[in-house]
């Protein structure tokens, strides 16, 4: 019997427009990065060009411990501390502290019409009007928010420590929709189309019609599910902490084929059959798949970035980097992949071969991810430096 119960409450109202970006749809440079991976879709692709020859344009560090990925909204880059402060920062780096939440948030954000919706520690969701300057609502959930939350039409979709994904209305916070699933959620949901797919620790991954409120399908993997799932086109990936890649094809909701890129092996073999089983992997795996419409790209065992052709699952590249790879997913721009490590070392490497085009050591650990505008890009290192490169 599958491990999941939908709450009778429905999702009314939700569908709207509820239109995904196409991430692929113009190329054109943005001067938004309104969520931590790009896109509702969290497909951590970009139509923007990374710089040919980056150069840092400044570094600023407020000394507070930093998890939450910087978003960019209006050219202004805002940041949110391990202490609940939120920061705006000019394109110029200069600073402003803009609200105190007064608790611990780790999740990362979201934007939308000068509106940050914020999921914290202590299990609330609020939105914040930034041209306000006050807090329009607040949402308490009955466990920690580890994920950002998502926007989908005029909805708000975020998981929580009590085992829930909610659906909260946009304008207002009142809950609109509820999965329960009994386990931890620790990441976002992903959006595409009237449809929302998430996993966790019940190493479930589950999709769940937006219109309806109701569970569509899921796919129970090997072991729990650490992080978001990516969707591009209909066909989503994900990891599992032992580092098995799955891609799932979906259709009006449904898995209707899944395979295996990755097992969890050291040197990330490939596997194309659903049923084939893995073996340990050399860490726990917690960062994201970033998907193209060719190739998909996972942090694999400590040190590596492969790179997966989706049409043949074989292995095109395998990179190993120069520090140890942790939270931090890529950032696929064009044909460059932005790649962060764990200990602080930031490189640019070419799609097609993994040669490395460009580096860069901060010297401070990064487990948040990079956010790419136009033609500059931002890092946040975690102990709350923001650098921002050009050009």
């Amino acid at each position: 019997m599958k491990r999941w119960l939908t709450c009778a409450l429905p999702v009314l109202c939700l569908w709207c427009s509820c239109a995904v970006v196409n991430e692929y749809a113009t190329g054109e440079p943005s001067r938004d990065w309104v969520v931590f991976r790009g896109s509702p879709s969290l497909c951590g692709y970009t139509g923007c060009a990374l710089p040919d020859a980056p150069r840092l344009l400044w570094s600023r560090a407020v000394h507070t411990r930093t998890v939450a990925a910087p978003i960019v909204y209006g050219g202004w880059v805002y940041t949110l501390d391990r202490k609940g402060r939120l920061r705006r920062f000019s394109p110029d780096g200069d600073s402003l502290t803009v609200h105190d939440f007064k608790t611990a948030v780790e999740a990362s954000f979201v934007v939308d019409d000068s509106t940050l919706y914020v999921g914290r520690i202590d299990g609330h969701v609020c939105a914040y009007s930034i041209t306000g300057k006050k807090v329009i609502w607040d949402f308490e959930t009955m466990g920690q928010i580890s994920g950002s939350p998502n926007l989908v039409g005029d909805h708000v979709l975020v998981g929580s420590y009590d085992g829930s994904m909610y659906t909260l209305q946009q304008a207002t916070g009142r809950k609109t929709g509820q999965v329960v699933t009994g386990y931890y959620i620790n990441g976002t949901a992903a959006v595409w189309k009237r449809y929302m797919m998430f996993g966790g620790c019940d190493a479930w991954v589950r999709v769940v019609d937006l219109v309806t409120g109701e569970t569509t399908d899921s796919l129970e993997l090997d072991t729990y599910v650490p992080a978001s799932p990516a969707i591009l086109d209909g066909v989503a990936c994900a990891c599992d902490y032992n580092g098995s890649v799955y891609e799932m094809t979906l259709d009006n909701g449904r898995i209707v084929k899944h395979r295996r890129l990755a097992s969890a092996t050291g040197d990330c073999q490939t596997e194309v059959s659903p049923t084939d089983g893995g073996s340990g992997a050399e860490s726990g795996v917690v960062s994201m798949p970033t998907m193209t419409r060719e190739a998909v790209y996972i942090l694999s065992g400590e040190r590596h970035i492969t790179c997966i052709d989706r049409a043949s699952g074989k292995v095109r590249w395998r990179k190993m980097l120069r520090g140890v790879t942790g939270e931090c997913s890529p950032i696929v721009a064009q044909d460059r992949v932005l790649v962060c490590t764990k200990d602080g070392h930031v490189s640019i490497l070419d799609c097609d071969n993994g040669k490395e085009l460009w580096h860069y050591e901060t010297g401070e650990p990064i487990v948040a991810s990079p956010a790419v505008i136009g033609d500059r890009f931002y890092i946040l290192t975690s102990r709350g430096t923001l650098l921002g490169f050009s050009d």
